[in-house]
C-alpha cells in the first residue's frame, strides 16, 4: 500500500481544478419516500439531462406513500433518464460480475439502473477509496456503474470509447462538494430556489450533508488522507461518483507505464548501491554511505512517481522501493563479509 500513500500525495502539490459546472447534486439526507417523490418531480420540471438516485429503497412501507413514490419514478423517466443504483454480485472475477436489484420491484418497474459499487482498500480503514470500476461484462451483457452511467448521459461519444476504461481504474479526483454545483433537497422543497439553470445537466440525488452531520455513505479518499494514516472520513459516495463521471467526461484516465519503467530504475539505483559499497573500503564508513544513497534515491523515486502522476502518468513504484531498500541490505551484508 505504501505505493498508494505516495500517490495520494500528488493532491497536496496539484492546483485546484475547476469546478465541473455538467453536474449538480442534491442532498436527501433527511427526506422521507414522499418528500423524494415531490423532490423528483420538482427537479423534473427544469428538464435536467439526467437525474441518478444513490439510495437504496429495499422495503415496502406505507402503500400510499410507496404508490407515490413510483408514481413519480415513472411520470419523470417516461421524459429524462432516471437511475436507481444495483449492486454487483460477490464474485472472485469482479469484472465480469452480473448487477444485482437492490430496490423492491415496484420502483424499478420504469427506472434504468446502474451498480453504485466502490473498491475500497486497506483492511484497517476499509473505506478509502481510490479505485472504480467503470463496467463489467457479464456474458454478452453489459454493465455500468452509475459514474460512467452519468458521464454517458453528459458525453454520449465515450460509448466508443469503452474498451480504453476497461478494468480497475485509478481515480483522478476533481474535487469535493465545492467542485460541483451542490443544492439541499429540503431548500427545493421549499421553493426557496430559482432551478432553471439545472436545464440539460446531469443531476445527482444523495447523501451529501456539507456540514457532515449525517456519517451514511461516506467514505477516505487521497483528498483527505494524511502520508501515515487517514484524518477522518471525506467524501460522501455520491461526491465519489460525481467525481468518476467527471474524470470520465474530461477524458482524465492515468497512462500507465509499463513495469519495465520501474525495473530500469532499479538496475540503476542497485548499480550506484553497489558501485558506492565497493569505493568505501570501511565497514562503518560503507553503512553510513549506503544508508544515505539509499535514502536519496527512495526520495527520488518519490519524486519522480509524483511529477509522472501530475502529468497523467502511472508508475508503478513500490517494487523500486522495496528493491532499493533490499539492494543496500544485500550490498552491506556482502561488504561487511568480505572486509
Amino acid at each position: 500500500m505504501w505505493g498508494w500513500r505516495i500517490h495520494d500525495l500528488v493532491y497536496k502539490r496539484l492546483p485546484p481544478a475547476e469546478p465541473d459546472t455538467q453536474i449538480v447534486i442534491v442532498d436527501i439526507a433527511r427526506l422521507d419516500r414522499a418528500d423524494l417523490a415531490r423532490l423528483l418531480l420538482r427537479l423534473a420540471e427544469y428538464q435536467p439531462r439526467f437525474i441518478g438516485i444513490d439510495a437504496v429503497f429495499s422495503f415496502l412501507g406505507s402503500p400510499e406513500i410507496d404508490r407515490a413514490w413510483e408514481t413519480a419514478l415513472c411520470s419523470v423517466a417516461v421524459r429524462i433518464p432516471v437511475c436507481l443504483v444495483s449492486s454487483l454480485e460477490d464474485t472472485p472475477q469482479v469484472e465480469k460480475a452480473a448487477p444485482r436489484a437492490v430496490s423492491a420491484a415496484p420502483f424499478l418497474r420504469c427506472v434504468e439502473t446502474a451498480y453504485a459499487n466502490l473498491i475500497l482498500q486497506e483492511a484497517y480503514a476499509p473505506r478509502i477509496v481510490r479505485e472504480f470500476l467503470p463496467y463489467t461484462v457479464a456474458g454478452r451483457d453489459t454493465h455500468y456503474s452509475l459514474g460512467l452511467r452519468l458521464a454517458l448521459a453528459l458525453d454520449p461519444g465515450l460509448y466508443r470509447e469503452l474498451s480504453a476504461w476497461r478494468g480497475i481504474q485509478p481515480i483522478r479526483f476533481r474535487g469535493n462538494l465545492d467542485h460541483f454545483y451542490s443544492i439541499s433537497g429540503e431548500e427545493v422543497l421549499r421553493d426557496s430556489l430559482a432551478l432553471p439553470w439545472i436545464k440539460g445537466k446531469a443531476v445527482l440525488m444523495g447523501f451529501s450533508d456539507p456540514i457532515r452531520l449525517s456519517m451514511e455513505d461516506i467514505f477516505f479518499t487521497p483528498l483527505g488522507l494524511t502520508f501515515l494514516q487517514p484524518s477522518f472520513p471525506d467524501m460522501y459516495g455520491v461526491v465519489i461518483h460525481a467525481n468518476i463521471a467527471s474524470m470520465l467526461v474530461h477524458r482524465w484516465q492515468y497512462l500507465q507505464l509499463s513495469v519495465g519503467w520501474s525495473e530500469a530504475l532499479l538496475v540503476l539505483a542497485y548499480g550506484l548501491i553497489s558501485l558506492l559499497s565497493r569505493y568505501l573500503d570501511r565497514v562503518r564508513l560503507r553503512w553510513v554511505g549506503v544508508r544515505v544513497l539509499q535514502g536519496l534515491l527512495i526520495w527520488g523515486g518519490i519524486e519522480l512517481t509524483l511529477l509522472l502522476a501530475i502529468k497523467g502518468w502511472w508508475l508503478t513504484i513500490e517494487p523500486y522501493l522495496w528493491g532499493v531498500l533490499l539492494a543496500g541490505e544485500v550490498e552491506i551484508g556482502w561488504g561487511g563479509r568480505l572486509a
